[in-house]
């Protein structure tokens, strides 16, 4: 959780660090509004209210002081940092063409904090992998936000890049 709290603002990393903790899956900035914690299935309301500046000032951080090299990653709506933890953006959407190029008046962000289960995928290997083959089965995976999804694919790529168990 440490590097995370980098790109936050003074005062709200100092918030944040004695209230994160290994059930921390989400932290909501929203302007204007108290930091929302998100904990497995519950949500934990802190009583700071978010100024627009600090939404700002965390966006420049995380873009590394260079919001328009970032202009990709936020068109699509969400920047990706070390680590794997991704932030949704919310702010309004500049359309060229029918495609969003860009975001601006940034009001919001979700903070989506990467987590390693080793382990996760297991149950699934057998499903997705065709071991006389040689081959991976196409496979959709499906479950509501925050169900592991990431997770269980992050398992599945480092547990088939180091060989697949032989008890498989």
């Amino acid at each position: 959780m440490e590097e995370l709290l980098k790109y936050f603002p003074n005062e709200i990393s100092n918030i944040l660090k004695s209230k994160i903790n290994y059930k921390t899956c989400e932290i909501r900035l929203r302007t204007s509004k108290p930091i929302i914690l998100r904990e497995r299935e519950e949500d934990i309301v802190l009583e700071y209210i978010v100024k627009q500046e600090e939404v700002l000032e965390t966006l420049e951080r995380l873009c590394e002081n260079s919001i328009y090299a970032y202009k990709n990653q936020l068109s699509q709506g969400f920047i990706t940092i070390k680590g794997g933890h991704r932030i949704g953006v919310i702010g309004t959407a500049v359309i060229e063409n029918e495609k969003i190029i860009n975001m601006k008046y940034i009001s919001s962000l979700n903070f989506r904090i990467a987590r390693e289960v080793k382990g996760s995928a297991d149950k699934y290997l057998n499903q997705i992998l065709d071991i006389n083959n040689k081959t991976i089965y196409n496979t959709l995976i499906v479950s509501p936000p925050g169900k592991g999804k990431t997770t269980v694919l992050r398992d599945l790529i480092r547990t088939i890049a180091s060989g697949i168990p032989r008890n498989i």
